[in-house]
């Protein structure tokens, strides 16, 4: 944490260097940071509030979306720099407008998962798919579902997996697209059969005494949270990109190594900034079931060809399965090496290591 510090205190002074002495003494340029009500996007809110960046190189404008679709359209207008988003926005951001993976915020394979009611058939059948024994239900059990699912998301991604795995496809269900808020409350009142969520929702509908019919991780595919810059402010302010990771990674960090230390700033974040209305045990859930990447487990991540290439490619290829990208667009994703870009972080590693 030390060497945390430190860095930030000379990244400080390199992006200083952006601007003349006094600009940068009377008015700081914005860095507008787009997040979710998510754990991925505590961390800079918590800087903020907690008056980290008061030596930063930078002040925040701190922009709050319901979900990825209307984060990355507003990415699309240039209307945020850096934000953090789920593995699927984070794809078509990186497709469309050359969005840059810096990072990964987290994992959420066990928090991207679809919930049904205590009376659901589904329940009559545990256990019953080979290879998937966390998936409940079986083929017939769920085809024809109506689903309340927020399509072109994470979420979806999870949702398509496992009906992969069941042998179907998104058209042998009836999926009806909602936001999480809106699906959450339609579920309760009675509509849909099948309801897919992410967390911190999930633990929401966990107390409801609803019951987890499957996952990202119970389908078997790894779903990695991404953290990005738009194109121009990263090649024009490579600098503030880093200042920024390393305010991130310091309470990244914090979260990995104390987690309880974190829980009432969370359920703050949560419940007073974000709305919500989680209880101290569902926020300690975020820890127990969302992994966080150090930074030299980032850099690792980020160059291992096995790790965030490959994981990004099973996305890009549910796209393309689904319709969603044209073969143009596949191809030049993955030739783009999904546009990820390990040089800030790696750039933060060599400083915090001094």
């Amino acid at each position: 944490m030390k060497n945390f510090c430190a860095a930030l205190l000379l990244l400080a002074g390199l992006a200083g260097g952006l601007l003349p002495e006094a600009a940068v003494a009377e008015e700081k340029p914005v860095v507008r940071t787009s997040a979710q009500p998510c754990l991925h996007g505590f961390p800079m809110w918590y800087a903020e509030k907690q008056g980290w960046l008061k030596d930063a190189p930078f002040t925040v404008k701190f922009m709050l979306f319901a979900s990825g679709a209307p984060q990355t359209e507003a990415l699309a207008a240039d209307q945020w720099d850096i934000g953090t988003m789920g593995t699927v926005p984070t794809m078509m951001a990186s497709m469309r407008y050359g969005y840059k993976l810096i990072g990964v915020s987290n994992e959420e394979g066990a928090t991207n998962d679809l919930w049904v009611r205590p009376d659901s058939p589904l329940l009559k059948h545990k256990a019953a798919l080979p290879g998937f024994p966390e998936i409940i239900g079986n083929t017939e059990d769920w085809k024809g579902k109506k689903i309340l699912a927020t399509t072109v998301s994470t979420g979806h991604y999870a949702l398509t997996a496992t009906l992969k795995a069941l042998g179907l496809n998104d058209s042998d269900v009836a999926i009806v697209h909602m936001e999480q808020g809106q699906a959450m409350t339609a579920f309760s009142a009675g509509q849909g059969d099948i309801l897919q969520l992410w967390a911190p929702l999930s633990y929401v509908a966990e107390a409801k005494g609803w019951t987890k019919v499957s996952s990202g991780m119970a389908a078997k595919v790894r779903i990695a949270g991404g953290i990005g810059a738009r194109k121009d402010f990263a090649e024009k302010h490579p600098d503030l990109v880093v200042a920024w990771l390393g305010i991130y990674m310091r309470i990244i960090e914090g979260m990995k190594a104390n987690p309880e230390q974190y829980v009432k700033p969370l359920l703050e974040y949560f419940n007073g900034y974000c709305g919500l209305e989680l209880t101290e045990e569902q926020v300690r859930m975020e820890f127990k079931y969302r992994p966080l990447y150090s930074v030299s487990e980032q850099v690792n991540a980020l160059e291992d060809p096995a790790k965030l290439a490959t994981w990004m490619s099973g996305v890009a290829n549910f796209m393309f399965d689904q319709g969603r990208i044209t073969k143009k667009e596949f191809d030049r994703y993955v030739k783009a090496n999904f546009f990820i870009d390990p040089s800030f972080m790696k750039k933060l590693a060599a400083e915090t290591s001094k």
